[in-house]
């Protein structure tokens, strides 16, 4: 009698887990963010020092905003795609990328100055947005259309875009 009820509580639990494991697979999908910045012939360099990732989910009823990662790193940009984090968030649609910039850094030659980031954030529009499927997975490239060093300033466009790639 014993180990019919364990085998009936084993079965159980095999089942409620693939119901789970099912659910949460195709109503969730995996986004892996990449940043891009043009080749430069201007000699300088420009670190990042990013502490959240997050995207805006379209016709949310709560919670839009949805967190990527809060984990802060400092990349280089260039001309290569860096990797800067995946997660795996809900199913739907995103039409915006914001990324919290705690310290930005341009090195000209052995000069590293500091860069103003207005707000210190990038708020990003996302080009035709990204339907993300469940069960699926995508990747968005961010890209830096350029800056400008005037009058002793360095000026990051506010022009960055994003773009899925895959």
């Amino acid at each position: 009698m014993n180990k019919g009820i364990i085998g009936i509580v084993i079965v159980l639990l095999v089942l409620v887990s693939g119901i789970y494991y099912g659910y949460y697979y195709f109503t969730t999908g995996v986004v892996n963010v990449y940043v891009q910045d043009p080749p430069t012939t201007q000699g300088y360099k420009i670190y990042l020092t990013i502490s959240s990732i997050m995207l805006h989910k379209v016709n949310a009823s709560n919670d839009s905003w949805i967190t990527i990662s809060n984990k802060t790193i400092t990349i280089l940009l260039t001309s290569n795609m860096t990797f800067l984090a995946s997660s795996r968030i809900p199913s739907g649609e995103y039409n915006e990328i914001f990324l919290e910039i705690s310290a930005a850094q341009v090195q000209l030659g052995n000069i590293n100055i500091s860069a103003k980031i207005p707000s210190g954030v990038f708020k990003i529009h996302i080009i035709n947005g990204m339907d993300l499927k469940g069960g699926s997975s995508q990747s968005l490239l961010i890209s830096f259309p350029h800056i400008t060093y005037t009058n002793g300033q360095i000026i990051i466009s506010p022009s960055i875009t994003a773009e899925v790639i895959s």
